[in-house]
Parts: C-alpha cells; sequence; structure tokens
C-alpha cells in the first residue's frame, strides 16, 4: 500500500499541536522541542546560598538571580559564576518585599504610593512613577515592558498597568475583598489573585471582572497557610505556606498550572523557616528564607516523593468523507519516546449524531471555561467513548528504533472522531515525549487486494484478519515512507551526515570525515564540477570555495609557471621579460671542462637526468588560507590531503597558513575594512605586526608620583 494512498490528519507542529486542548503540558518545551510533554517536577533538595536572610528573589531578562538580605545587600548569581556577588543595594530594594523584572530594568514599590524602576548592572534609579490616592499592596510583570500594581480603590480591587508614560490600563477584580498578592500569566492571560478572610486563590481573565473560579487555600493541604506568591510569568503558579501545626508544620511550594490543576510541591527544610518570596523561570524555581536562597532545578527524571506526572490532550473534531465501501477510519498512529516507567494512553470518541456533534464542539470551544475543564465535560460525555489502548514504556523498547505506536480505527464508522491522548510518567522515569500524531482515514487499504471472500471480513466486528492485515498495513506504512524519503537520503541539503560520508566516496570527491556538515553538503552539491575540473585550477578553486566559501575570498592560489613565467635575459629577437617574473639556471651536472670549471662544485649528469635549467621550479602550486588558530586546528589533519586529490600527480602543493590580513589591499574591493588593532596577547591567533600593547595608566607607587611636581 503506498503511502500516498493514505489521508491523514497530523499533529507535529506547534501550530498543530496549539489546535488541540491539553491540560498539564508544557507550552514552553512545546515550543522549543517541537513535541509534547507534562512539566518536569524539580529535583530534590535545592541548592542553598547562604545570606543573612533572604527577601524578594527576581531573574533578569539577562538569567542572573538576585535576592536582598537583612543587611540591606543585594546578591547577585551569574552563569559564570558558582558564588553569588554582594553588592550595597539602593534603599528601595534594601527594603523590598517583591521585586519583578520587565523591560530591561527592575521594578519595587517600597512606598506604597510610587513604582521606582531600576538598572539591572549598577541598580541605579532611572524612574519613579507616582500611583495616587491608590495604596499599592503588590506588583507583577506582564511578562514584557509593563509592571502591574495591585491596588485597591474605595469601589473594589484592581490591577494598574505602569509604563513609562505613567499608570494606565485598569483590570476591576470583582467579588474579592482583602487582597494580599498577584501575579499574571503571559501564556494564558489570566491574573491569579490571594485574598480573602479565608484566603482562597481566584483566577481572572485578561479583562478581569468576577473571577473564572477559585480554590480553598486551606483544602490545598492539611489546614494550609498560604504566606507567599508567585509564578514564571508563563504558564505556572507558585504558592508558598506551611501545613496547620497539628498537622506537622511543614513547609511546602504548592505548584498550579494555568487552570488551577496541581502539578505537585516542593518541600522546604524546616532550618529555612517562612518563605520570604519566590521567584521562577521555565527550569529553575527560587524560594527565600532566613538561611538564604534554595534554588532547584528541573528535574530529568520524576524524583521520590513528587508522585506520578501527566498531561492531557484531545484533538479537534477530525471528519472522514463518505465512501462508496463505507470505510470510515483506519488507525492512529503517536511517535513517542516512552521510557521506563511511562505510559502512553489513547482513547477515541466518534459519533454520526449531528446533536452530539454540535454539543461536543461547543464545549470544546467554550473559552470562558478552563481548558482542563472542556477536556473533563468531553470525557464525561455518554455514549461516545470507546474503551482505550495503553502503552508502556521499557528499556528494551528505547534501545530499538522509534516504531510508531498505532491504535486500530478501522471498526469506527462514524463520520465525526475525537482522539485523546495522556502521557504519564512514575516515581524515578525520566519524562515522556509525544513528537507526532496522525489519525489516518484510508483511500485504499490492503483489504482490497484480498480475495473477495476475505474483504467481508472488515465488515465484522474485532475481526482477527482484519486486525492482522492492520499489522501489515502499519509494517509497510513506514516501509513505504522509508522508500518515499530515499531521496531526501541523497540530496546534499537534506541528507545526515551518515549519508554524506557514502553518496561522497561514492561520487570521489575529496572528503574527509573530520569536515563540518557544511562543508561535506557544499562538496557534494559541486560533485560534478570537480569531476570535471580535477587536475585544473578551476577545479582546485571550485573545492577551496566549497571549504572556505564566502566574499572576500580566504584563499589564495598561486602557480607561479602559469602566473608569471619565466624570465629571458638576452637572446635574439628578445626585448626582455615582464615582470614578475622567475629566474631560472642550469643545473649543477651542466658541466663543462675549460678555465671556469670548479672542482667539488660541478659534476657530471647521471644517466638519465636532464640538463633542463626550470625544470625544477614547474609544478609547483602555493595556496595560501586565512585560518583562525581554531580552524586551523580542525583543518590541519585534512585539508592538504584534500587540495591533493584535486591536483595534478607531477604537482608539488605548498600550503600555508595566513592571517586575513595578508589578503588585505589598499583599494575598495571588500578586503579593507575599518577596525581597531586588536590586543596583544600570546597564543596561536596573536597577529604579529598588527597587536599593539594597551596604553599604561598613572598609578600611584610606594615610591610617590611619576611626575616631578613634589607636593609641599
Amino acid at each position: 500500500m503506498s503511502a500516498d494512498s493514505l489521508r491523514r490528519y497530523r499533529f507535529a507542529t506547534e501550530a498543530q499541536w496549539n489546535a488541540c486542548l491539553m491540560a498539564q503540558a508544557n507550552r514552553e518545551a512545546l515550543r522549543a522541542n517541537g513535541g509534547l510533554l507534562p512539566f518536569a517536577p524539580y529535583a530534590r533538595p535545592g541548592t542553598l546560598f547562604e545570606s543573612p536572610g533572604a527577601h524578594a528573589p527576581v531573574v533578569t531578562q539577562a538569567g542572573e538571580i538576585l535576592w536582598r538580605d537583612d543587611n540591606g545587600c543585594v546578591h547577585r548569581l551569574t552563569a559564570c559564576h558558582e558564588l553569588p556577588e554582594t553588592h550595597a543595594a539602593p534603599g528601595a530594594i534594601a527594603r523590598a518585599t517583591r521585586i519583578v523584572s520587565a523591560a530591561n530594568s527592575l521594578w519595587t514599590a517600597p512606598f506604597k504610593e510610587s513604582i521606582q524602576g531600576f538598572e539591572p548592572e549598577s541598580l541605579t534609579r532611572v524612574l519613579t512613577i507616582d500611583v495616587p490616592d491608590t495604596p499599592i499592596t503588590d506588583i507583577a510583570s506582564d511578562g514584557r515592558d509593563a509592571v502591574l500594581a495591585l491596588v485597591k480603590t474605595e469601589e473594589r480591587w484592581e490591577s494598574v498597568g505602569v509604563y513609562p508614560t505613567g499608570p494606565s490600563v485598569r483590570v476591576p477584580f470583582e467579588g474579592i475583598s482583602e487582597a494580599q498578592a498577584f501575579v499574571f500569566l503571559r501564556r494564558s492571560k489570566r491574573f491569579v489573585v490571594l485574598a480573602g478572610y479565608h484566603p482562597r486563590l481566584y483566577w481572572f481573565a485578561e479583562k478581569g471582572g468576577r473571577a473564572l473560579f477559585s480554590m480553598a487555600v486551606a483544602g490545598m493541604r492539611p489546614c494550609f497557610e498560604a504566606s507567599v506568591l508567585g509564578s514564571d510569568s508563563r504558564d505556572r503558579v507558585f504558592l508558598g505556606g506551611t501545613d496547620s501545626s497539628e498537622f506537622g508544620g511543614r513547609t511546602y511550594v504548592l505548584i498550579f498550572d494555568a487552570d488551577g490543576n496541581s502539578l505537585g510541591d516542593v518541600p522546604i527544610d524546616a532550618n529555612d523557616g517562612a518563605i520570604t518570596g519566590i521567584a521562577a523561570t521555565p527550569d529553575l524555581l527560587l524560594v527565600t528564607g532566613q538561611r538564604g536562597l534554595l534554588q532547584f532545578k528541573a528535574a530529568e527524571v520524576v524524583p521520590d516523593g513528587a508522585g506520578s506526572v501527566r498531561c492531557v490532550l484531545i484533538t479537534p473534531m477530525l471528519h472522514s468523507p463518505d465512501r462508496e465501501d463505507q470505510r470510515r477510519w483506519l488507525r492512529a498512529e503517536a511517535s513517542a519516546d516512552l521510557p521506563e516507567g511511562t505510559t502512553l494512553d489513547i482513547s477515541v470518541a466518534s459519533t454520526g449524531d449531528a446533536e452530539i456533534r454540535d454539543r461536543v464542539n461547543a464545549i470544546l470551544s467554550n473559552t470562558s471555561v478552563s481548558e482542563s475543564s472542556r477536556i473533563a465535560q468531553v470525557q464525561l460525555e455518554p455514549g461516545i467513548w470507546r474503551g482505550r489502548i495503553a502503552f508502556h514504556g521499557s528499556a528494551a523498547a528505547a534501545a530499538i528504533a522509534k516504531a510508531p505506536l498505532a491504535a486500530k480505527l478501522f471498526d469506527v464508522r462514524d463520520p465525526y472522531l475525537w482522539v485523546c491522548l495522556t502521557l504519564q510518567a512514575t516515581t524515578g522515569a525520566r519524562l515522556p515525549k509525544l513528537s507526532q500524531l496522525e489519525v489516518l482515514y484510508p483511500g485504499r487499504t490492503l483489504m482490497e487486494s484480498l480475495p473477495a471472500i476475505y474483504q467481508a471480513e472488515e465488515e465484522r466486528p474485532n475481526s482477527f484478519l482484519r486486525g492482522l492485515v492492520g499489522v501489515l498495513e502499519t509494517t509497510t506504512q513506514g516501509l513505504d515512507t522509508r522508500i518515499a524519503s530515499m531521496a531526501s537520503q541523497i540530496h546534499p541539503s537534506t541528507a545526515p551526515a551518515p549519508w554524506l560520508d557514502f553518496i561522497a566516496r561514492w561520487l570521489g570527491v575529496p572528503w574527509d570525515d573530520g569536515m563540518k556538515l557544511e562543508q561535506k553538503q557544499r562538496i557534494v552539491a559541486k560533485a560534478a564540477e570537480l569531476a570535471n575540473g580535477r587536475g585544473t585550477r578551476a577545479g582546485l578553486e571550485a573545492l577551496l570555495e566549497a571549504l572556505l566559501p564566502g566574499s572576500p575570498k580566504r584563499y589564495r592560489v598561486t602557480d607561479a609557471t602559469a602566473d608569471f613565467g619565466f624570465a629571458i635575459v638576452g637572446g635574439e629577437a628578445c626585448e626582455g621579460s615582464t615582470l614578475p617574473a622567475m629566474l631560472g639556471g642550469r643545473t649543477r651536472w651542466s658541466a663543462e671542462l675549460n678555465a671556469r670549471a670548479v672542482l667539488g662544485v660541478m659534476r657530471l649528469p647521471c644517466e638519465g637526468q636532464v640538463d633542463d635549467g626550470v625544470r625544477h621550479l614547474t609544478g609547483h602550486i602555493r595556496i595560501e588560507v586565512a585560518a583562525t588558530a581554531a580552524e586551523r586546528q580542525a583543518w590541519k589533519p585534512w585539508l592538504r590531503t584534500a587540495i591533493t586529490d584535486m591536483v595534478p600527480l607531477t604537482a608539488q602543493v605548498e600550503l600555508r597558513w595566513v592571517s586575513s590580513h595578508d589578503f588585505r589591499t589598499d583599494r575598495l574591493d571588500g578586503t579593507l575594512t575599518l577596525e581597531s588593532p586588536p590586543l596583544a596577547h600570546l597564543g596561536t591567533d596573536a597577529q604579529t605586526g598588527a597587536a599593539r600593547l594597551a596604553e599604561g595608566r598613572d598609578r600611584l607607587s610606594a615610591s610617590g608620583s611619576r611626575i616631578s611636581t613634589r607636593l609641599r
């Protein structure tokens, strides 16, 4: 069965996945990796960076981590240093309870009536924006360039979007009281507010109004008491607090997604005391307490105590057109990485009733309800679901080539179909990943190639023969796909590196496995030109252009015989030679017995030696290559061999490594660039004659000033 005879719905790109509904799925990883997977839990225990107390952690847009301590100092942790640097903090930051990052600046609200912005590197205050008549309770980032302030007016609680031009864009929060903190989730465009005498978490739409839903804090854990609210500004909400003393008084950070689904919790050591601040990125969780800052990184495997992690996806409605043979669907194929301890569940719902179809579509398209709630409502729809098929990951399955996981659909006769997938990982397992989903409906199937007496088996439910043919179809589908993709395996722009190595040796072009992939692709693309030009200057330059592309050229080929020729001095009808030229003379074995013969210098020729004064100068080719020290180190093992393959056997190759400065001219031809002299340093890429020492600075030494003036 040809792959072209099948029709399919395909979900593989970010836009295609976003057409589905998802719950507890990591959309940030979806965009980065092109696959669907659940949120990664955090590894335990966290890394402690000690300080005399810690408050208000924040991650700058440059990726630096900052927090302030009880002594009025700021601690800065960068990727280049294992330990944080400590600096004195401005007064507003030294007493901040919340610091947020937005538009290359840090913001805090220390005085409850204004917001102050600071430059992240120097912590210099650059802007102060007043918010009059409305005391500021908390601030948050919108994930881009604005700072949001939580304020209370005479009528209600509001979010005020603070921009450099002043306060604007007020969002009302109706039906809440005693608000304590809030955050904004950029991806789902939702506010989450911690409020109430008996605290609850309230989820609001971007335009505010009444809460979409709320959750009682005390019911999240045994008599849980919340103290700090944070987020990663994209998908997740973090709530820090403690259990009631009657239940142990343990401190936790609870994690929720944008729909309020629990994503687990992270226990905090009792020695850290109460949580004073929370900040997060897609890969880090930062928690401050009395000992300093705790840093938790996303775990590669589900840690002990984290429980299982899962995510759910349901496709939009899929439709299979009417056919004369009444065939509707063939199978669903999922390409997934299922390590040991993980599971992929595939279940399908179908209907031919237009009323049921419209009701399900209305549920799925109701944006006023969270995605997880819509998925749950559809899963509870009676009479449309057809059971599920579970695939379990194993170490043996992970070691072999990834084959699609197929669920049969040829028993489904309804025209409308929804596919639901659930990925789950238990403690100790790596996270599963779904990279592609295809739902196939038939054009032509293998059943049509069977004798007519066996084709009737397709009409029988749970037919063994139809199931067996379905296995063969899945197998041949993979073979057909591989055959159809063979052209891409030999095209220079799409072939993988191992195939390029095979093709190059088959074509006989100059080659080495140590070449970069881009160099290999260009050489194979020029295979015809290299074959036709082997042994010629044009062929050699075509090879160098493939290895060193770009303008101006980074190579120079000099064939002295062809470029300069020989100088002719004297002779009949000779007017001299054009310079530059080469000078040749008689060899040592051109001896004549006369008064000028010198014993020990001249000798008689041996048998077979030719008295040719310029023979030793011909066939000499000099190739200069401009390369950095790193390029020279990488190319030196194979470049000379590749060049030798393109020149005649009688030619001698001289390879010189030079600097790009050697190709400069005094003309505006692309080789002349305006740049400052390089700093002098010791190394393989140091440039003799170009670098210079930096100018010295006057310093006071133990013997006094360098100047002659005395201080009296």
